[in-house]
């Protein structure tokens, strides 16, 4: 099986009234999956969206280091979740399933200088959040709750279990 990134175009959806976060985050997914779809035939295509909440507002992707910096802030001291919407479209038969998974995570009190320290990593960007659990701020989480990798950004039991929806098997070329 040939594997391809093809990344989705359109820029991430605004949350509308009253949306739930596993409702965006799953909503966002399946947005992805139907513009990478248009470019294909018979492919399989896998989109998935990753959102932080805490104190209910929703965290997206840093604009900036300040942006970055008021994320971590906010979590600092702090549960919060972790919500990945994922969805898989089957181009050959337009079949397509969803789903979402919420994962909960502490972050320890932060310190400014820590704060400062890893924002200068520049690991902060492109990530729901402001941090990649899988790096340096794995320095900040004392705790955890469900999912690991729903909390790297792709719930692979979930995803196996859409497939299985699917009909699937994505051991069967292994």
């Amino acid at each position: 099986m040939e594997f391809r990134v093809d990344p989705s175009r359109i820029p991430e959806p605004d949350r509308r009234d009253q949306e739930s976060p596993q409702r965006y985050a799953v909503r966002s997914a399946q947005s992805k999956v139907r513009e990478v779809s248009k470019r294909h035939r018979s492919a399989l295509v896998i989109g998935a969206d990753t959102v932080v909440v805490v104190g209910g507002k929703l965290l997206g992707k840093p604009r900036d280091k300040n942006e970055a910096r008021l994320m971590l802030e906010s979590l600092s001291g702090r549960w919060h979740q972790v919500v990945t919407g994922l969805c898989i479209l089957d181009c050959g038969t337009r079949r397509q399933r969803s789903s979402q998974t919420t994962s909960r995570v502490h972050f320890r009190r932060l310190s400014r200088q820590e704060i400062e320290w890893y924002l200068g990593t520049r690991e902060y960007r492109d990530k729901a959040g402001a941090y990649a659990i899988q790096g340096f701020a794995s320095l900040f989480i004392d705790r955890i709750e469900g999912s690991y990798l729903n909390i790297v950004g792709f719930p692979v039991f979930s995803f196996e279990r859409l497939c299985r929806r699917l009909n699937i098997s994505i051991i069967a070329d292994l």
